[in-house]
């Protein structure tokens, strides 16, 4: 008979499985949604001018999933065990993020306040949706590693916040033509390391004369 905490470590390794497996479609889709520009005559200057909306909205949504899946891997990598809820809330979290190709489509296509809004918004409710999944874990499952209260909040508000944000942020340097964006979300990074820093817990002195 099968151990049940092997059961539990195989059922948090194919839930992480599969979890890699729908971002990596997800940012595959996003380039191949990109067809050549209409009217293209070879001269690789118009090439960039009529490619230009395509290629700046796929460059955001590469590095959105790319920062999304990062958070994901580091914050399931806290988790020892998963369970029947965690998996409709990571459900959730994916079906949002399988939407990002259709946002990023709009976001050229459409070429409005109205697409960029839908998808600041998706992005945003991405990280809402991992926040929920990691509050579950951390304040309800009991599914993580021993951690501390102070850094289970902090986990949960940079999971939860910061996507939205951070894309937000970037566009307010797209749209602006200027540097103030990238700079607030360095200044946040910054404040943000610090503080995780802080919150690591320390080794005891026992150890630290090893």
């Amino acid at each position: 008979m099968t151990d049940i905490t092997d059961k539990e470590a195989q059922h948090l390794h194919r839930l992480i499985l599969f979890s890699d497996a729908v971002f990596a479609i997800a940012i595959t889709l996003l380039a191949i949604e990109i067809h050549p520009p209409e009217g293209w005559h070879g001269d690789v200057g118009s090439f960039f001018h009529l490619m230009a909306a395509k290629l700046l909205a796929y460059a955001v949504s590469f590095a959105a999933i790319g920062v999304l899946w990062i958070s994901h891997r580091r914050t399931y990598s806290r988790l020892v065990k998963a369970d029947g809820v965690l998996d409709v809330l990571n459900f959730l979290m994916l079906g949002l993020v399988a939407l990002l190709p259709l946002g990023t489509q709009l976001l050229w296509e459409a070429n409005s306040a109205g697409a960029l809004i839908l998808y600041v918004g998706l992005v945003a409710g991405v990280g809402i949706a991992q926040g929920l999944a990691w509050g579950y874990a951390a304040f309800i499952g009991k599914l993580v590693e021993p951690i501390d209260l102070s850094t289970r909040l902090f986990i949960l508000a940079r999971v939860s916040l910061l996507p939205g944000l951070f894309c937000g942020l970037t566009f307010v340097s797209v749209l602006t033509g200027t540097v103030w964006g990238f700079i607030a979300i360095a200044v946040v990074s910054a404040v943000l390391t610090l503080v995780g820093r802080r919150l690591q817990p320390k080794p005891d002195a026992a150890e630290a004369e090893v």
